[in-house]
C-alpha cells in the first residue's frame, strides 16, 4: 500500500495535468470548468505505480498566481515534489514562487521534468536544464535529477518514472509514532455514507470506528470506513492519501483547513513561537508586526509575525525568532512548517517552522524562554520536555507537556521523572514544576497575602480561588490547592477552611472573629426558634456585620450553629429539640400540618416552613399534600 505522496509545482502552463495523466492514467482535472478553460483549479488526486512495484499518491496542484492558496494546501503533505518546467518556456515566476513554497516546507525529495521537450531542439533542451538547475541551488532539491520529458509523444515517461523510484526510496519516513493528524483538503457527501474527508495523513494511523476530533472546532465524531484511492482498508498509517468516511458529523460541521485528529492529541491557539524565514528575492525589510496570510496544513488565517526582543527588522534571507498572532485559531503542533505571505498584493514573502505551539503572549524573552526556543531548534527533545516546564513556571501534567510539543507521553512522561522537578499528585495525576516557577508561585502567594491584609485589615484571610486568580489563573484550582499545602506544610501559609491568611498577619482581626464567636452564640441560644437577621444579631451581639458573617460561617462549619437560609441561623440545640417535638407528636399522631408544628414548637410560620423543609431534606419527614410523616426506613 502507497505510503508516499508526490505532489507537482510549477507555473501555469507547464503541462502539470498532462504529465500526471501521462504518468498514471488518470486525469487529475475533474472540475467542469477546468475541462472547459483547460486550466487547473483545485486540487487533483491520482496514483502512480513505479517501476520498483511501490506505489505513491499524486497531488496535483494549481499553477496559477489566483491560485497559489491551493498549491500550498496541497502541497502541504507531498513527500517528494514533481517541478514541472515547461522546455518552450523556461524558468517562470510561480515556478520561483512554488520552488520557495516547496523549499519553506521542509521537502528535500524532488525530481524535476522538462515538459513538452517535444517542442525544443537539443540545445534548446540542455539551455533549459541549465537555468533549472542554477534555480535549484541552495535550496532542500538542490541535487534533483532533471528529466526532459514529453507527455504527447512519451519519450522520457520511462525516464521520469525511474527517477521517482528513485527519490521515493529515500524519502524520509512519516511521524507514525505520534497521534493521528489528517489537514483536510475535500469535504463531501456520498449518498447512503454521509460525510467524506479527504487528505494526506500526517502522522499516526487511522482504523474504522476510531473517535475523532475536528479542529479547530472541537467536534466530534467516529470513523465509519476509511479508503485509500478507493480501496476499502482496515488500517491507513502516516503518509498515506485517504478518504475518511465520518459519522456523527454533517457536511456542513467540518470544512477544508480543518485538521481530523485524535481527541485530546492537538490544542488550538491564537499564536505560537517560530523560527521566521524572510525569502531572498525580497526587495525590502520585514517589518514586525505587518499583517499577513499565515498557511498551515490546509487551512489559511491572517495573522502578524512579531520579530523577537525588539527587532524592527529582518533583512531579505534573513533568519529570526519570531511570535505568530493568529486573527483565527489554529492547531499546530511543533517541527510543523508554515508559509506567511504579503497581505496586499498577495505573493509569498517567507515561512518557517513551528517551535513552540502555545506560547505566553510576549516578544521579549526570559532566559528560560530562549533556552526552550533554542532547544526546540536543535530537535533536543529531552531538552525540550524539561525547557517548556521550566519557561512556563507552572505545575504540568507529562500529558500536558507532551501535548504541548506534539510528542508521544511516554517519552516526556520519563525525561520529566528523570528531572529535578517537584511532583505533586492532584486527582490521580502527577504534576511537575520546576524549583523555580514553584518558588515564583509560593513568593507570589505570600506577596499578595501581605498586600492583602494590608489593605482589609479587619480580615481574616482571602478564599484560595480569589488569591489563585492574583497569583496565577493558568494554574488549576486543584493544583493551586495543592501548592498551598505544600507552602503550609512549610509554615510559609495558613489553610483554615478554604480560607489562606498569612501566619504573622491577620491577629487583630482573628481575635474580633473569636469575639464575636464568643458573643453571637449566647445570642442564638436565647432566641430559640425566633432568631433575628443576620444584621439583627450582629446589633445584639455589639459586632460588625462582616465580621458577624464570617462568624456564623465557622460556627456552621464546627456545627454549633444550622444555617436555613443566608440570612436564617438556629443554634444546633435548637434545633435539635425542635426535631425530638416533631418526631414525638409524628410517633402518637401520624401526621402533621404547618399550623401543628407552629403549636408545637411555639412559634411563628416564617420559621416553621424553613424548619420542615430542613428535617425533609434531612431524610427525618417526608410531606405528603399538605401534612408531613415520618420517614420510616
Amino acid at each position: 500500500m502507497t505510503s508516499l505522496v508526490l505532489g507537482t509545482a510549477g507555473h501555469i502552463d507547464h503541462g502539470k495535468s498532462a504529465l500526471v495523466k501521462a504518468l498514471t492514467g488518470t486525469d487529475p482535472d475533474r472540475l467542469p470548468e477546468e475541462k472547459e478553460r483547460g486550466v487547473t483549479i483545485e486540487l487533483g488526486f491520482a496514483q502512480l505505480s513505479l517501476p520498483s512495484g511501490a506505489t505513491m499518491g499524486v497531488v496535483d496542484v494549481p499553477g496559477h498566481e489566483r491560485f497559489v492558496r491551493q498549491m500550498v494546501a496541497g502541497a502541504t503533505g507531498i513527500d517528494v515534489v514533481l517541478l514541472v518546467v515547461a522546455a518552450d518556456d523556461g524558468v517562470m515566476p510561480q515556478t520561483r514562487e512554488h520552488l520557495a513554497i516547496i523549499d519553506l516546507l521542509g521537502i528535500t525529495r524532488g525530481v524535476v521534468a522538462v515538459t513538452k521537450s517535444d517542442l525544443a531542439g537539443p540545445e534548446w533542451l540542455a539551455m533549459v536544464k541549465d537555468d533549472v538547475a542554477r534555480l535549484l541551488r541552495g535550496t532542500g532539491i538542490e541535487d534533483a535529477p532533471i528529466v526532459a520529458v514529453s507527455s504527447k509523444t512519451g519519450e522520457g515517461l520511462d525516464d521520469l518514472k525511474a527517477a521517482l523510484d528513485a527519490v521515493a526510496g529515500a524519502a524520509p519516513a512519516r511521524q507514525a509514532a505520534l497521534p493521528m493528524r489528517l489537514p483536510v483538503d475535500r469535504v463531501f457527501t456520498i449518498a447512503g455514507a454521509g460525510t467524506v474527508v479527504t487528505g494526506t495523513l500526517w502522522s499516526g494511523a487511522v482504523h474504522r470506528d476510531d473517535p475523532v476530533e475536528v479542529l479547530p472546532s472541537g467536534r466530534s465524531g467516529r470513523v465509519r470506513g476509511v479508503q485509500v484511492h478507493s480501496h476499502v482498508v482496515a488500517e491507513a498509517s502516516a503518509g498515506m492519501r485517504v478518504a475518511i468516511n465520518v459519522a456523527g458529523l454533517d457536511r456542513d460541521e467540518i470544512e477544508r483547513g480543518d485538521i481530523l485528529a485524535a481527541p485530546g492529541s492537538l490544542q488550538i491557539t491564537d499564536r505560537f513561537d517560530a523560527i521566521f524565514t524572510y525569502l531572498p528575492g525580497n526587495e525590502k525589510p520585514f517589518e514586525s508586526g505587518v499583517r499577513v496570510h499565515v498557511h498551515h496544513g490546509t487551512r489559511e488565517v491572517l495573522g502578524r509575525v512579531l520579530l523577537m526582543d525588539g527587532a524592527d527588522q529582518l533583512e531579505p534571507g534573513g533568519r529570526a525568532l519570531a511570535q505568530v498572532r493568529l486573527e483565527e485559531p489554529l492547531a499546530p503542533r511543533y517541527d510543523d512548517r508554515f508559509i506567511v505571505r504579503s497581505y496586499s498584493p498577495v505573493f509569498t514573502i517567507g515561512g518557517g517552522t513551528v517551535l513552540d505551539a502555545l506560547p505566553p503572549r510576549r516578544t521579549r524573552l526570559r532566559e528560560s524562554e530562549r533556552d526552550l526556543l533554542e532547544a526546540l531548534k536543535a530537535h533536543d527533545l529531552s531538552g525540550a520536555a524539561t525547557g517548556l516546564l521550566a519557561s512556563r513556571g507552572v505545575p504540568m501534567t507529562s500529558a500536558a507537556v507532551a501535548a504541548a510539543l506534539g510528542l508521544p507521553r511516554a517519552g516526556v512522561a520519563d525525561d520529566l521523572n528523570r528531572g529535578p522537578f517537584e511532583r505533586f499528585k492532584v486527582a490521580g495525576e502527577t504534576y511537575f514544576v520546576s524549583a523555580e516557577g514553584l518558588d515564583r508561585l509560593i513568593t507570589g502567594a505570600v506577596a499578595q497575602l501581605i498586600g492583602y491584609h494590608d489593605t482589609h485589615p479587619k480580615s481574616t484571610g482571602i478564599a484560595a480561588g480569589a488569591l489563585r486568580d492574583r497569583v496565577d489563573r493558568r494554574v488549576a484550582p486543584k493544583v493551586f490547592d495543592a501548592v498551598l499545602e505544600y507552602a503550609a506544610a512549610r509554615g510559609l501559609v495558613r489553610v483554615v477552611g478554604g480560607e489562606v491568611r498569612h501566619p504573622q498577619a491577620a491577629a487583630s482581626a482573628l481575635a474580633e472573629e473569636d469575639e464575636a464567636l464568643a458573643a453571637l452564640l449566647p445570642v442564638l441560644e436565647a432566641q430559640g426558634l425566633a432568631t433575628g437577621t443576620v444584621a439583627e444579631l450582629a446589633a445584639t451581639a455589639g459586632v460588625d456585620i462582616g465580621v458577624a458573617r464570617k462568624a456564623l460561617t465557622k460556627l456552621v462549619a464546627a456545627g454549633r450553629v444550622v444555617r436555613l437560609g443566608p440570612d436564617l441561623h438556629f443554634s444546633s440545640e435548637a434545633v435539635e429539640d425542635a426535631r425530638a417535638r416533631i418526631v414525638e407528636f409524628l410517633e402518637a399522631r401520624g401526621t402533621m400540618l404547618a399550623s401543628d408544628a407552629r403549636d408545637i414548637l411555639g412559634t411563628s410560620r416564617k420559621y416553621v416552613v424553613p424548619l420542615l423543609e430542613y428535617f425533609d431534606g434531612r431524610g427525618i419527614t417526608r410531606r405528603e399534600g399538605d401534612a408531613r410523616v415520618l420517614r420510616r426506613g
